[in-house]
């Protein structure tokens, strides 16, 4: 099959690339293992160049400089998405069998152009921040939002030929507003087992002390504010360091949040961290953390699990459904019960170590590989 993905941000820094970026690219690589022509459509970071990652071919487009001006590492800016139709009609994207738009502006594009084509349309919705955008914005900002995903949503899964969720929670949303059961499917992410294993050298660093180890986005919805308060609680009892890995409109604000609490000399915030290394700084830690407030599939989540690393995690949206055994799940903003989870782990080598296998285990169901098969038997079925 000759497949399209599209998506206004794409893989065209992987250094530092971010996770819906990583999630599509790992996926067409394992869709091209399987024998699809697959391109990755994008709107331009630098130049409108095309390359080739591993098979996958990468076409960036681009109009009147819009989609350079729009460009971030850390955040898919409304600007783009309302300017990235611009870059995208009127070019010749003919002969694909599937069009494959990611959340929403792409998802109508797919849609758009799959009709004209006469081929397959399908929408994946990574999940969505529905159920806490009155946590993390004000009212008017939260109120539109809602409303644009109880309309959006359900309207995509409607014109589509299929609409894959990663995780469960917001999939039984849509159905709930009335979207066709028979077009909605739930496919999580993946991980790459041969890059994240037991066993891999960690980063450099002072071993003196345990290490918590967070890579999120420094965002609101991410919840690092209640780690930090929780960090306070943990050192009362345990001696150690936390890392956090990632960059962020909040992370002026949990820096200073850290000195407030007194708590900086154990915080160390190492800003984004390309891909390529994350596997080191997973070895080189005692227990992964999860503090969001929402969440569908991780990929840090998963990442931790394939390096048989424990994981501390909320319990919100998509994370119970892979974690399972692998974790202790934590009430949501509840600083005082996620410090609780994290002072056990860290007196208990025997738990550490069991949380980390049952980790790895979970792991390897979730592969690229398998997913890229459960994908392409999707799309065959449409």
């Amino acid at each position: 099959m000759k497949i399209l993905h599209i998506y206004e941000l794409g893989p065209l820094n992987t250094d530092t690339i971010g996770g819906i970026e990583l999630a599509i690219l790992e996926l067409c690589k394992e869709l091209v293992a399987l024998g699809n022509d697959v391109t990755i459509l994008t709107g331009a970071q630098n130049s409108c160049s095309k390359r080739c990652i591993d098979g996958v071919h990468i076409l960036p487009v681009d109009c009147l400089n819009t989609m350079r001006l729009t460009w971030s590492n850390s955040n898919l800016k409304l600007s783009r998405q309302v300017l990235f139709p611009l870059a995208v009609l009127g070019r010749q994207l003919r002969g694909y069998d599937i069009y494959h738009g990611h959340i929403y502006v792409s998802g109508f594009l797919a849609t758009y152009l799959a009709r004209m084509n006469h081929a397959v349309a399908v929408n994946t919705l990574h999940g969505s921040y529905y159920p806490v955008w009155n946590e993390i914005a004000n009212p008017i900002t939260a109120g539109f939002y809602r409303s644009c995903e109880r309309f959006l949503a359900p309207m995509l899964a409607r014109h589509v030929h299929l609409q894959v969720h990663t995780a469960k929670y917001f999939a039984e949303q849509v159905l709930a507003w009335g979207a066709p059961a028979d077009k909605l499917k739930v496919i999580h992410n993946g991980v790459n087992l041969n890059h994240f294993r037991p066993g891999t050298e960690p980063v450099e660093q002072d071993h003196s002390l345990p290490v918590l180890l967070t890579a999120r986005r420094l965002v609101k919805k991410n919840g690092l504010e209640y780690l930090l308060r929780a960090m306070k609680h943990i050192l009362s009892e345990e001696q150690c360091k936390l890392v956090i890995a990632g960059d962020g409109p909040e992370r002026q604000n949990l820096e200073l949040l850290s000195a407030d609490m007194g708590v900086s000399e154990h915080v160390e915030f190492v800003g984004a961290v390309p891909h390529s290394l994350m596997p080191k700084y997973l070895a080189a830690a005692d227990v992964a953390v999860l503090p969001s407030l929402i969440e569908a599939t991780s990929l840090f989540a998963l990442e931790a699990m394939a390096m048989a690393k424990p994981v501390v995690a909320t319990n919100v949206g998509g994370l119970p459904e892979i974690l399972g055994n692998a974790a202790l799940l934590v009430e949501s903003m509840n600083e005082q019960e996620m410090g609780d989870a994290i002072i056990q782990l860290l007196q208990d080598n025997g738990k550490r170590d069991k949380l980390g296998k049952n980790g790895r285990r979970l792991a390897e169901k979730h592969s690229w590989e398998t997913i890229a098969e459960q994908t392409d038997a999707e799309y065959r079925r449409a």
